[in-house]
């Protein structure tokens, strides 16, 4: 029996991903975001606000 994970979406290709096991994590304006591959990461970094949406704001989580 499988549990189940919390599992977190990646902003650049929207892949679902656990964030124990993600290649890549950045912070931007207090929010975490992880990523499937390096190559998400690169490209969120380099232009963060093209993936993040206003609709984004609804999580409230702090960390």
């Amino acid at each position: 029996m499988e549990v189940r994970k919390m599992n977190v979406k990646d902003p650049v290709c929207g892949m679902e991903i656990d964030p124990k096991e993600a290649a890549g994590k950045s912070e931007y304006k207090g929010q975490t975001y992880y990523f499937c591959s390096p190559d998400c990461k690169k490209a969120f970094d380099k232009e963060p606000e093209k993936y993040v949406s206003p609709d984004h704001h609804h999580h409230g989580e702090h960390h």
